[in-house]
């Protein structure tokens, strides 16, 4: 859809339209004669219409539209088009003079009403994402802080924080020392009058407490934290806080405002106690079993805090008293309320305001119709040989499954399906297939079964130790980086990327439904090794969460069939891409469906503990609730635990795959997968025979009769003479 509508006759006509139209934001006036003047002694506010164009208001007796953009960039120099950005905040200087904030687009600077635009953010980074074109976009900002003055200006993303003194004609890189490794950046606030005092809000996951809100003292050199007072997760020990979506300065000099995501609500934060406290609004505190409400916008406007979130609710909270309902500001105050689409507003006095929802990609494609009510189990594949297969028909029928997950390319690299590939076959030698593949698909697709095949993808032994250990990931002296077994190879090389490619379209030539991605993500390192790992193939200013994009918009526009990717857990309930690259949002906007590997004996601290008997559900449920608020229109079908861990500590047993299911439930998630690396579904079968009440289901007498028994491996590799 345009963000501006146009509606031109002549030449001249377009001329005098950029003229009046600049201060709203770019874009064109529609003229009717005399052309109404934009008013910038008045508060002035900016809202997009559903059609895709942004009108300006003057906040003055009436509620009345003084002029509507259009399509003027259309007809102006210099600018991209209207349909490709997103506009973050309008910065007016005067009826002749304004600057855009854009999403990805940097800023946009026009001094001649509109017709003609100079592009202006010098250092800010750029993308860094296949097919490696420059088409001047930036890495997306997550969010923007504007000074009154508007000279200052914060531009944060989710790895840095980008600081202009001159309106943002320049950036420069803020040190931000002091703030944890692995921390994700999610909101900005630099105090509209001490250049020295900037906060950002955080997600971030680590053994200690060190996210919640930071805050710098010297612009942005040094930064350390303030989290005493927010709510954790409901862990045994907090290590994990809520993540901090907005921010705000308060009424005073010690005040400041921090909105939570996933229904954690609002605090009033203290610079002198270094602490937050709760504000009334039970309404907005839905974690855990309401609507999560995520904050993500909030300002302090005539003693008032505005509050707006990711659902039509807002609110206006009075923080001083007596409540400021000042007639002058009543409009405004409805237009907030109404819940319409509003970019951003500018007040007289100079506040600038951005009032975006926080970022999320745009899908290029709607999900494949296949993918959806598909519930599955992981399988050996020698369940669908010999008299296994009737008896896996059989199992899948009575636990109400019409899926099946099969290794096509393993842990360790290998192939399993035949291919004759150049660029397969020189990095494995042969390729060792299972036997009767396409024949044993057909069988299953007959007996309406849909077939995901699995691959690994950058954890390949083969491709570790190709040429040389060209394409494995190093560490910082140039030697081959080893954790344990593990054989990681550089998610930044194309070369990986074509190769994982070519392996796609050999499975998807064998007749597989769809292509399922495991491994697509950075080691998981530790301690010393993690700032040790080298990338030889790493672009500069290139981010791991770019790599793992690029690899699945190249892959997406090679493979016919649907496609899927695996993700950690907690990388599927936090917007947290800087530690192994699996940034959730940015990777579901290319594939169909996402399987998050949500096993509650892998979430640590004890997640959900304080839940007691319910721990199991909890940790399912909240997985699930906030991983649908993340994946931006992808299908959520997780992975969930049939398998003992360690010490079964979680107790595992007839009762936990109900837990299990009840979680998915409740949380409005339809899909799943059974997952056990064995192959070993005795205390499955057990559970769901309670659980379904089916007592068609076998007994525990006649479980190991009635299950498919893994057959010897080799007995199932084909062997070329």
């Amino acid at each position: 859809m345009p963000l501006f509508r146009r509606d031109v006759r002549s030449t001249m006509g377009a001329r005098i339209l950029a003229s009046a139209a600049l201060t709203a934001a770019g874009l064109v006036l529609i003229i009717s004669c005399p052309c109404p003047r934009l008013d910038l002694t008045h508060d002035a506010v900016y809202k997009l219409e559903k059609n895709g164009d942004v009108d300006f208001f003057n906040l003055v007796a009436d509620r009345k539209k003084t002029v509507e953009f259009n399509r003027l960039f259309r007809a102006a120099k210099n600018v991209p088009e209207p349909e490709s950005f997103e506009i973050l905040a309008v910065l007016p200087e005067s009826a002749e003079r304004f600057t855009l904030v854009t999403r990805k687009h940097g800023l946009l600077a026009t001094g001649d009403g509109g017709e003609n635009w100079d592009r202006i953010d010098s250092g800010l980074p750029k993308e860094v994402v296949y097919p490696f074109q420059d088409h001047g976009l930036t890495k997306a900002i997550m969010s923007v802080s504007i000074s009154r003055d508007k000279l200052r200006i914060a531009a944060l993303f989710p790895e840095s924080l980008s600081l202009s003194l001159d309106g943002g004609r320049t950036f420069t890189l803020a040190p931000l020392e002091g703030a944890a490794t692995n921390v994700e950046f999610l909101c900005v606030a630099w105090h509209p009058e001490n250049p020295n005092l900037i906060l950002v809000g955080t997600a971030q996951l680590g053994t200690k407490i060190n996210n919640g809100v930071y805050v710098s003292k010297d612009g942005g050199r040094s930064i350390s934290g303030i989290y005493k007072g927010l709510p954790g997760e409901p862990t045994a020990r907090p290590n994990y806080l809520e993540i901090v979506t907005a921010l705000c300065f308060g009424e005073d000099n010690d005040v400041f405002y921090a909105g939570l995501g996933n229904g954690g609500g609002v605090y009033r934060g203290s610079f002198s106690d270094r602490e937050f406290k709760r504000l009334p609004a039970p309404e907005l505190y839905t974690y855990p079993n309401g609507d999560f409400y995520s904050v993500e916008t909030l300002f302090v406007r005539n003693g008032a805090l505005f509050v707006a979130t990711n659902r039509p609710w807002r609110r206006i909270i009075p923080v001083v008293k007596p409540d400021p309902g000042a007639a002058a500001d009543r409009l405004f105050r409805e237009m907030f309320l109404s819940g319409e689409s509003l970019i951003s507003f500018s007040t007289a006095d100079g506040q600038c305001v951005s009032l975006r929802l926080s970022y999320v990609p745009v899908r290029m494609f709607r999900p494949d119709p296949k993918v959806y009510g598909k519930k599955g189990l992981y399988i050996s594949y020698t369940f669908t040989q010999k008299d296994n297969y009737p008896k896996l028909i059989r199992l899948l029928g009575r636990l109400k499954l019409n899926a099946v997950i099969i290794n096509l390319k393993d842990d360790y690299g290998s192939l399993r399906v035949r291919t004759d590939d150049p660029l397969i076959t020189k990095v494995q030698g042969k390729v060792e297939a299972y036997i009767n593949f396409k024949e044993t698909v057909e069988k299953l697709h007959a007996d309406g079964i849909y077939v995901i095949g699995r691959m690994v993808v950058f954890k390949d032994e083969y491709l570790y130790d190709y040429e040389k250990h060209k394409y494995a990931v190093k560490l910082d002296s140039g030697r081959p980086l080893t954790k344990g077994p593990e054989k990681w190879v550089d998610p930044f090389s194309e070369f990986a990327w074509d190769y994982n490619i070519a392996c796609a379209k050999a499975v998807e030539a064998a007749g597989v439904d769809e292509i399922q991605f495991d491994y697509i993500r950075l080691p998981d390192l530790k301690g010393d090794s993690y700032g040790r790992a080298k990338y030889d193939f790493q672009k500069k200013g290139q981010l791991g969460r770019e790599a793992l994009v690029s690899f699945l918009k190249k892959a997406r526009a090679a493979l016919k069939a649907p496609v899927s990717i695996d993700l950690f857990g907690y990388q599927a309930v936090y917007k947290f891409g800087r530690w192994i690259g699996q940034d959730i949002t940015e990777m579901a906007a290319w594939v169909d469906a996402v399987s998050p590997m949500f096993y509650p004996s892998h979430y640590s601290g004890g997640y959900a503990a304080n839940y007691g008997d319910k721990r199991i559900y909890y940790t399912i449920y909240l997985s699930c609730k906030r991983a649908h608020e993340l994946l931006g229109g992808a299908h959520l079908r997780p992975y969930i635990q049939a398998f003992y861990y360690r010490d079964n500590a979680d107790n595992y047993g007839v009762d936990y795959i109900g837990w299990e299911l009840d979680g998915l439930k409740d949380s409005g998630t339809a899909d799943y997968i059974f997952w056990n690396d064995l192959s070993e579904y005795i205390i499955l079968v057990k559970g769901m025979r309670k659980y379904l009440g089916d007592k068609v289901l076998p007994t525990s007498t006649q479980i190991k009769k009635d299950l498919p028994r893994k057959l010897n491996y080799e007995s199932i590799i084909e062997h070329p003479q």
